[in-house]
């Protein structure tokens, strides 16, 4: 039987995530982020080009050692239907290294330091983190898992519409999962002239939609040093792997 102390911090994890049951709270926190890609079959000029831009996209991104942006996360539930927003710097290091630190909420964090996944949401769970598997992380190099093998898992379909994201033109492509059981309905995602991507938008089982805005993406950038380290603040509780097999919760 799990801990008292186990289920009390998923809940608060799972509500702050956007999450109605607080034990998808783990599998919520793979799947938040995370966009997969597939091709069609149009065969229109315009299609043609469009598609064309998905795979330079995909393998500027693939070729990327590190990548930085700012962020501007949306989260519509189905339920209460008002936004919630939250901004901060997303780095990564593929595959197995990122950091969303954010600005807004101040102090939450989403770190994989290769070691293992660490969600610290001290706006919403407050004096607890969660601690999860190096395996975990890997899933969220979120651009990569995207653009990653066309035709494969889901159907892509460029949006003949025109589009503007930040004030530029991008084109838009619409993913459908070509089987059953994936962890999204449908997904989005808008890509600028220069092969990056401006934005992803997910719309998950439940009904709950997540968009992410990128501003000033770099590829190859330089990242500080202390990029994928997170340090477990004083008196803050860890909720660890253990923990949500019934292990109960530790304290560094």
């Amino acid at each position: 039987m799990h801990s008292t102390a186990s289920r009390w911090g998923l809940r608060r994890f799972a509500r702050a995530l956007g999450v109605g049951n607080a034990w998808c709270a783990a599998r919520w926190v793979v799947v938040a982020l995370l966009p997969w890609a597939g091709a069609g079959a149009q065969t229109s000029p315009d299609t043609t080009a469009a598609l064309a831009l998905y795979q330079k996209a995909a393998v500027r991104f693939a070729n990327a050692r590190t990548i930085r942006a700012g962020f501007e996360q949306t989260l519509i539930s189905p339920i209460s239907k008002t936004p919630r927003v939250s901004r901060g710097e997303m780095l990564q290091r593929p595959p197995s290294r990122f950091a969303f630190r954010f600005t807004d909420p101040a102090g939450d964090a989403v770190v994989a330091d290769g070691a293992a996944l660490w969600v610290y949401l001290p706006s919403s769970a407050k004096g607890q983190v969660l601690k999860l598997p190096r395996e975990v992380g890997g899933a969220f190099d979120v651009v990569a898992r995207l653009l990653n093998n066309p035709g494969d898992k889901n159907q892509v379909r460029v949006v003949p519409e025109a589009d503007m994201v930040g004030g530029e033109p991008v084109r838009l492509f619409s993913l459908t999962p070509r089987s059953d059981g994936a962890p999204f309905q449908s997904a989005k995602v808008w890509i600028g002239a220069d092969a990056l991507v401006r934005q992803i938008e997910i719309e998950e089982p439940g009904g709950l939609r997540r968009r992410l805005r990128f501003s000033n993406m770099r590829l190859g950038a330089r990242l500080p040093r202390d990029a994928f380290v997170f340090t477990v603040p004083a008196g803050v509780r860890v909720i660890d792997q253990a923990a949500l097999m019934g292990g109960g919760v530790r304290r560094p």
